[in-house]
């Protein structure tokens, strides 16, 4: 990593922006006025042969649930030995060159205006690239400021975090019945934690979250994700997490194998090879799958490690389900959920599209928010019933509002 300047630069095609560098209490930009806006999933996209079609696209998707995606900050100081958001462009190459965060001003307040121009909204995803609860949120408490801007609307809203969860964003969360809360945890061994995470909660701060969700009423979901070969794929080792997180008042576990991108592979497996050697001579062979930009490990070791914690999982009456795994079958990419996963969604919990009924939204009756199994959309959007094989797309603001008009126009919803 570089040393940090008093001021950065960053590049967006023919654009440059300037930011003054603000030290504490971490290396930060504030960016103002931005323009970012709520959106779905990004679909890559996988090519396919079909002997009637040709080639097609096919979108690369497990996640069953529409979310909108919140990101109120750039880089992290969680500084996860495996992160895949070096992998990333834009304000993210300003943490991996300088160790730089972007925090996003006001952003709530944005989010307060994009929610008012739509009448039909999924839950919130805070976050999905990087840590809504790390430190640098004690100061500027955006994450606790917009999962109020949804709850203050009744709309759902999740967190994911491998940090310590504030006691405001768990009393905001347990007033919406939709809302709910994902952590992060790898190991049961804190010196292993903190040399994979080094700038996240404790062990014992992960468990304790656990805990007071649990507490409150709320649906609580388990991320082993990702399980890392050779740091922490020990059988022994993951089923005493799993028993542990059961006791913890888990409802859910999603869990996925490490992937390795391309562009950072090297980078990955040298700081994982500081914690096992072993890693550097084994991973060139473990991992030969190539799957848009990624290596995945061996399907016969995923098979078996999924198969495993299933069953732990089943054992302890937590449900259970992959996050973003693939195999490469017959020429075709298929999702390994339909073989491991024993929920409706990858999530574990059915969170229902919501519309607009008067100042604040209600959630539609029947429908489970199961967008990528939906062949018959109770929401009325055809667009969201994404059975077919070639209608995963990337969902963005603009569709919410169209799907509004449409909505007002047809008035044919039943709550």
């Amino acid at each position: 990593m570089k040393s940090i300047p008093s001021e950065v630069s960053v590049k967006f095609g023919k654009t440059t922006k300037t930011f003054k560098v603000i030290w504490e209490p971490l290396p930060h930009i504030l960016v103002k006025d931005s323009q970012k806006e709520l959106h779905g999933w990004h679909v890559s996209q996988q090519k396919r042969k079909n002997s009637n079609e040709g080639y097609c696209d096919s979108g690369k998707r497990e996640c069953t649930a529409e979310r909108v995606l919140i990101n109120p900050y750039n880089g992290c100081s969680h500084r996860c030995s495996f992160c895949y958001t070096c992998n990333f462009r834009g304000y993210f190459e300003l943490f991996l060159n300088h160790g730089l965060i972007a925090v996003f001003e006001d952003f709530h307040r944005s989010i307060s205006r994009q929610l008012d121009t739509v009448d039909v909204i999924s839950c919130g995803y805070l976050s999905p690239v990087t840590d809504p609860f790390q430190p640098l949120n004690s100061r500027y408490r955006l994450s606790e400021k917009i999962i109020k801007e949804f709850v203050d609307q009744n709309i759902p809203i999740e967190l994911v975090t491998k940090g310590n969860v504030s006691s405001e964003a768990i009393s905001l969360l347990k007033k919406q019945k939709h809302s709910f809360g994902q952590i992060s945890i790898l190991s049961l061994d804190e010196n292993l934690r903190q040399k994979l995470v080094p700038g996240g909660a404790t062990t014992k701060e992960l468990l304790n979250n656990f805990l007071r969700l649990k507490e409150q009423g709320i649906f609580t979901v388990a991320r082993i994700d990702p399980i890392i070969p050779l740091v922490t794929d020990d059988v022994q080792e993951l089923k005493k997490l799993v028993k542990k997180l059961a006791v913890s008042g888990v409802n859910h576990v999603v869990a996925s194998c490490l992937d390795l991108p391309w562009r950072t592979q090297q980078a990955v497996i040298k700081a994982l090879s500081e914690i096992n050697p072993e890693v550097e001579s084994s991973y060139f062979g473990l991992y030969a799958d190539k799957i848009n930009g990624y290596y995945h490990a061996n399907i016969d070791y995923r098979k078996r490690l999924f198969s495993m914690v299933r069953e732990t999982c089943d054992n302890e009456g937590i449900t259970f389900a992959l996050c973003m795994e693939y195999e490469v079958s017959q020429g075709e990419l298929k999702g390994l959920n339909r073989e491991f996963s024993n929920v409706t969604n990858c999530e574990g919990i059915d969170v229902p599209v919501y519309v607009r009924t008067g100042e604040k939204f209600e959630p539609i009756a029947n429908c489970t928010g199961a967008c990528l199994n939906c062949f018959e959309p109770h929401c009325g959007i055809e667009d969201l019933a994404m059975i077919g094989p070639d209608t995963k797309k990337d969902w963005k603001l603009a569709d919410y509002k169209r799907w509004s008009r449409q909505l007002f126009v047809r008035k044919k919803l039943v709550f």
